[in-house]
């Protein structure tokens, strides 16, 4: 008799021991949180991106009948928080007119603000706006008229554009700007064209679009 309470008392004691184990266990896994990755891409813990860049762009002006275009490439720097970043751009576009008598170097240098209106996932969308000043070299080379001119404009722009991340560094971006533009007449170059702005290849009011499409790396 004594020993089957003895026994019974044992099975008891380990039973009450097996659970006490077990709901420590089930605790322990109850208080423990997975991190979860939800595919937040563009930050990687890398702020700074760089890239270069094709550009294209077009103006209300036009030249004997012809609108302008320019065509080339650039070079980007841009600093990137959750939403809000910044960017700093040079573009080196060109062209020829009147048959190659007069080409045109246009350089623009823009500072722009980025907003990410979708900042999360492989696609990123974002609204931009800035400044920029933009020198434009002019060269003539008709029968009557051989020179070289170099005329500075300041304006602002706005724009949308997107980033498709494909890596821990790597992105496609691209973007569509809008712009406004008044030429500076204070040098002689300036000067020159006064009262004769139909004739100008840069003209002293002018608005256009550009368009960006090109490669980021982040570092």
């Amino acid at each position: 008799m004594l020993r089957t309470r003895m026994a019974l008392a044992s099975g008891l004691g380990l039973a009450l021991f097996a659970i006490t184990l077990s709901s420590g266990t089930a605790s322990a896994h109850r208080g423990y949180r997975p991190a979860v990755y939800h595919g937040y891409y563009p930050l990687y813990h890398t702020h700074w991106a760089m890239g270069l860049h094709l550009a294209g762009a077009t103006t209300s002006h036009k030249i004997d009948r012809d609108g302008v275009a320019l065509g080339g490439a650039g070079g980007h720097l841009r600093y990137r928080g959750t939403r809000w970043g910044s960017e700093f751009a040079v573009d080196f576009m060109g062209n020829e007119f009147l048959e190659g008598g007069v080409s045109r170097l246009t350089v623009p240098i823009q500072g722009s603000v980025l907003f990410y209106v979708i900042p999360r996932g492989m696609f990123n969308l974002f609204i931009l706006a800035g400044m920029h000043g933009v020198f434009n070299q002019v060269k003539w080379d008709l029968p009557n008229l051989h020179t070289d001119q170099l005329l500075l404009q300041v304006g602002g722009h706005v724009g949308v554009g997107a980033e498709l991340n494909l890596g821990y560094h790597f992105a496609v971006t691209g973007d569509l700007r809008f712009f406004g533009r008044l030429r500076n007449d204070q040098g002689p170059d300036g000067s020159y064209y006064e009262d004769v702005d139909t004739a100008s290849i840069v003209p002293k009011e002018s608005a256009g679009a550009q368009l960006n499409l090109g490669v980021s790396w982040r570092f």
